[in-house]
């Protein structure tokens, strides 16, 4: 297949929304990611009092 302006664009184009994709997939994961360890801290500050 001949390598055209044309064919380099209309491959690119298609994969723009899957990077943007990703980047909004690894985002909320990193911000579950991070509630979950809020999460957690809260749980051990819980159990530390209950042990103190």
């Amino acid at each position: 297949m001949k390598t055209t302006p044309a064919n380099v664009q209309a491959e690119a184009v298609p994969s723009i929304p899957l990077r943007d994709a990703d980047k909004l997939h690894s985002r909320e994961l990193r911000k579950a990611i991070a509630e979950y360890i809020e999460q957690q801290r809260e749980a051990v500050k819980a159990l530390r009092r209950k042990l103190n």
